[in-house]
């Protein structure tokens, strides 16, 4: 059981002893309790100013951000100078000439259907009723109207529209700008633009700019055009109700059409001339009399001399530039492009241009004649083409063509930078061939195996354009000559690797690649062996693309990014954009050496040689795409850089009887442009060294890679002196050296020789013997897919000395020949015909005894040395004796030279 012990008393738990059995209470009701309950105040007090500490430095923090990023992201973006917008004033191209002085090349015209007018010609009830309806305290803000803007923050926090709330100013800078997301980014940038603009700019100049702006539907850029479109009267004709409907038009010119949606229009109409009333801009009777107005809308064209003046169709070039131009304005600028366009054709810009008037005219005379294209696909369509030309110096696109024939408007589809296709064979220097020399993995006489890589679908893969025969070991040099798709192909799976090649092509010549995208439901990537091998890139290249990267190896290496301009000026000659040509180191000039070396072998001895120019030094690369849908060449001399394509509008098959239009029409360019040239040569390096070297090897010859059954395997190349061979061949010589014999020939499947002959056997006679080099390559120990090896046969397995070990040894000479054995007394047997020294034709050994029984032939002469009765008849049967005076011996096969 368990004892009950009395609570022990107070005084005895705190150290002392007490009989009082009254307990002690003063913790719950002394003095020590009144501290407990002041303690709790002041921990409030203290978690409250913990809070607003916390709350004031993410205050600063974020204060601090803001202010950050409104000074970095924020301000730059709100300078406006309107000097920048200004419409109605002519643009002009200017081209410079070789002494450095500006020509006028084009005046440019805008298209948009705007008049200027100026404020003082603007009706004030105009600009009343736009004050009244869109933005009531527009005379008196700083460019931006804190109430409204404060509505418009409540509307964002509260899940709403944050659109609205914007005054003229703000209007007047989204319209010039098209500035159009619907973020806060967009409503700060423009908030701080408008206060901003206001500084620098009246109210009179803010309404002029706003009225001139905004557009009105059915074309109608600016008031002063709306007027006539849908009153057919000029600005200050209108009434007060007329004015009303037509600024109601630009709340949203379809929905407040007076044509289609004539009571939209009428109900907004009324709104803003009751806006107007209400802000005392109209008495009570004149608010009335302009409501009961019955408006007559009528349409009146009205002249516009900044568009009669423009019959003109731009050439490929000039629109080219217009582009350019309207690309950068809007980047520099901050505005849309269709802002920065319209700037381009009608501010009043000086745009001076690359262009090179002569090297244009030779692309146009070849461009603009239909006959010099006569390949029409087999549906009909014609031959399409694109050029881009640059200089190689200075990276300036100097000439260019979209089409084929005249031109015959504007804003067409320009295919030299616009349209994208494959290049096939052409993107195979820039993305195996030169990064595997920049990256020290290859040298011109490195060698690769022409041969498949694997099989696909049963097939050999890859498959090499024009045949399916692989030659075998073939250099780095012969296979971009010959565009040989293996070689391409292994260099870059087992050296270059996809991904290194990848980053190369974007980083060295600044070609976008797709690393992946879903196409269809199928994934497509650059990022893989065959389109970077063989260019079946997902989204094509352009001419400018590909003449930009080409224009790197005769400028020793140096990338410089094509530009069709230099500088633009405003209408008062401040300059807007400056293009200076910025270049950066892309490759070794050792690699660009060689690479024009290589190049250079592709025209004088290659697939290129279509793209000869006589008397001047050429290199480029042909390249067709799958189907040959696309035909390219991208070559260069050293002064220009030029790329072709050549194709049709719809994908097909391009018909040119074996022929490359690219490269034809290259030489026909290129011939004109370097008419009155001279001849030069491409840079040269330091530290060269000519050496001999083996061609199945790329080491140094020995006399075993003289004697190859295919002839001397030995050939000469300059390369650097640290990548020239130390050491010598070793598929050729020892064990690939064999003798072979010339009376057992080897034959094909059709019972022809092939000009190879088997190995010796131990019976061959010493004089039918000849000694030759073969090599000492054995695939079926490369690791290579079996399959492949059992489907396929490269050229060269034929004179590997394993090919020739498996077809046996002589198949003449299989028996050892009859040797006479020495005389022994006792072992003559007369009886046996096959005896050595038995028959008739024997010659007699006057010291031989003789039998004295041995019946004697009467008609045998006695005396070896007794002339034959000439007289006596012939024995026809006698051997070595011909029957007929005309018979001739059978000739014997001819004996190679041997070493």
């Amino acid at each position: 059981m368990y004892a009950y012990l009395p609570r022990p008393c107070a005084g005895f738990m705190n150290g002392g002893f007490s009989m009082s059995d009254t307990p002690n209470t003063s913790r719950r009701t002394g003095s020590g309790s009144s501290r407990r309950r002041r303690r709790g105040p002041n921990k409030l007090l203290l978690s409250l100013v913990s809070l607003l500490l916390v709350f004031v430095s993410t205050a600063a923090l974020l204060a601090c951000f803001a202010a950050v990023y409104i000074k970095t992201v924020i301000i730059p973006l709100t300078p406006l100078d309107l000097n920048n917008f200004h419409t109605g004033l002519n643009s002009v191209l200017y081209y410079t000439d070789d002494q450095g002085n500006a020509h006028q090349l084009r005046t440019l015209h805008g298209d948009e259907n705007r008049i200027w007018v100026d404020y003082a010609d603007i009706p004030e009830d105009l600009v009343n009723a736009t004050v009244a309806i869109e933005d009531q305290r527009f005379w008196t803000h700083s460019g931006v109207d804190w109430k409204r803007t404060a509505a418009a923050v409540f509307y964002m926090f509260t899940g709403q529209d944050i659109q609205g709330g914007s005054t003229i100013t703000q209007q007047l800078i989204k319209n010039i700008t098209t500035y159009n997301d619907t973020t806060v980014k967009r409503k700060v940038v423009e908030i701080f633009r408008a206060l901003e603009f206001t500084k620098n700019y009246s109210k009179e100049t803010t309404m002029e700019w706003y009225l001139n702006y905004i557009y009105l539907g059915r074309g109608c850029d600016g008031v002063y055009t709306a007027s006539y479109m849908y009153f057919g009267k000029p600005l200050d004709e209108l009434t007060v109700a007329e004015c009303a409907s037509l600024i109601s038009i630009t709340n949203n010119p379809s929905l407040y059409d007076p044509y289609t949606n004539p009571e939209n229009n009428l109900h907004r109409k009324n709104l803003v001339l009751k806006a107007m009333y209400e802000q005392e801009y109209l008495t009570k009777e004149e608010y009335e009399q302009a409501k009961a107005q019955e408006l007559v809308f009528t349409s009146k064209t009205v002249e516009n001399p900044t568009n009669d003046a423009n019959p003109d169709i731009y050439s490929w070039y000039e629109e080219q530039v217009i582009t350019d131009v309207t690309a950068d304005l809007a980047e520099a600028l901050g505005v849309e492009v269709s802002v920065a366009h319209e700037m381009v054709l009608s501010g009043g810009l000086s745009i001076y241009t690359c262009i090179d008037p002569e090297v244009q005219a030779a692309v146009e005379e070849v461009y603009q004649n239909r006959d010099n294209f006569p390949w029409p696909s087999s549906s009909g369509q014609q031959l399409q083409s694109a050029i881009t030309v640059i200089d190689n110096s200075t990276g300036d696109v100097v000439a260019l063509a979209g089409r084929v024939g005249e031109k015959t408007g504007n804003r067409l589809r320009n295919n030299a930078t616009a349209a994208s296709r494959q290049p096939g064979s052409s993107f195979k220097p820039l993305a195996v061939y030169a990064p595997a020399l920049e990256m020290g993995l290859a040298t011109p006489i490195s060698v690769v195996d022409d041969y498949p890589y694997e099989l696909m679908g049963g097939s050999p893969y890859p498959v090499n354009s024009g045949n399916a025969r692989y030659a075998g070991l073939t250099t780095v040099y012969q296979g971009l000559t010959d565009s040989t798709n293996t070689v391409a192909f292994r260099l870059l799976s087992d050296q270059v690797t996809p991904p290194q090649s990848f980053n190369f092509v974007e980083q060295r010549f600044k070609i976008d690649l797709v690393e992946g995208v879903e196409i269809n439901g199928k994934f497509s990537s650059d990022l893989d062996r065959a389109p970077l091998s063989m260019g079946g890139l997902t989204e094509g290249v352009n001419t400018r693309d590909m003449a930009e990267a080409f224009a790197t190896f005769p400028n020793q290496g140096i990338y410089t990014p094509s530009r069709t301009y230099t500088k633009v000026l405003n209408a008062e000659g401040k300059v807007l954009l400056e293009n200076k040509s910025v270049s950066e180191v892309a490759l070794k000039d050792s690699t660009a050496y060689y690479m024009n070396t290589m190049l250079q072998n592709v025209v004088n001895s290659g697939t290129g040689y279509e793209a000869r120019v006589d008397g001047m030094h050429v290199a480029g690369k042909t390249g067709s795409s799958t189907s040959d849908r696309d035909r390219w060449f991208a070559g260069y001399t050293p002064y220009y850089t030029a790329v072709v394509w050549t194709g049709y509008e719809s994908p097909e098959r391009v018909r040119s009887s074996g022929k490359n239009p690219a490269a034809i029409t290259f030489s026909r360019v290129m011939s004109r442009v370097h008419r009155n040239l001279p001849d030069k040569n491409f840079f040269s390096i330091n530290n060269l060294v000519t050496t001999d070297y083996c061609l199945d090897s790329g080491l140094l010859p020995t006399d075993a890679c003289r004697a190859d059954a295919r002839g001397s395997r030995v050939s000469q190349m300059t390369l650097l002196r640290d990548d020239a061979p130390t050491t010598y061949c070793t598929r050729h010589g020892g064990a690939a050296t064999v003798t072979v014999c010339l009376d057992s020939p080897i034959l094909n499947d059709a019972g022809e020789p092939t000009g190879l002959y088997h190995i010796s056997g131990p019976f061959c006679p010493n004089e039918r013997l000849s000694t030759i080099s073969l090599l000492d390559y054995d695939r079926s120990q490369l690791g290579y897919d079996q399959a492949v090896l059992n489907s396929v046969s490269a050229a060269d397995t034929k004179y590997t000395v394993q090919h020739l070990r498996g077809q046996g040894t002589c198949t003449v000479h299989t028996i050892a020949p009859v040797v006479p054995e020495p005389d022994v007394p006792g072992l003559i047997d007369p009886d046996d015909p096959n005896w050595p020294g038995t028959g008739p034709d024997t010659p007699v050994d006057p010291d031989a005894p003789t039998d004295p029984d041995a019946p004697v032939d009467p008609d045998a002469p006695t005396d070896p040395d007794t002339p034959a009765d000439p007289d006596a008849p012939a024995d026809p049967d006698a051997p070595g004796t011909p029957s007929d005076p005309d018979a001739s011996l059978p000739d014997e096969p001819a004996i190679p030279a041997t070493n």
